[in-house]
């Protein structure tokens, strides 16, 4: 008998594919969500989201006991 992958399981709409680094995960999300947006529109307003995706990675290092 001859054994057979288990079909992929396909993510629901608008639910990132959670493989990976929390890191690339994180990335993903920005750039799903941040580049073409308003906000790139306005460099102050980037610069601060901006700031904030990368406190949120550290965030998650430290939370993930230094790994990301």
């Amino acid at each position: 008998m001859e054994e057979t992958a288990a079909p992929a399981v396909a993510e629901p709409p608008g639910v990132p594919n959670a493989s990976g680094s929390l890191e690339d995960i994180v990335e993903r999300w920005w750039a799903d969500h941040f580049p073409g947006s308003p906000v790139a529109q306005v460099t102050s307003a980037w610069n601060h989201a901006f700031a904030a995706k990368e406190d949120l990675k550290r965030r998650l290092v430290n939370l993930s006991g230094g790994v990301l």
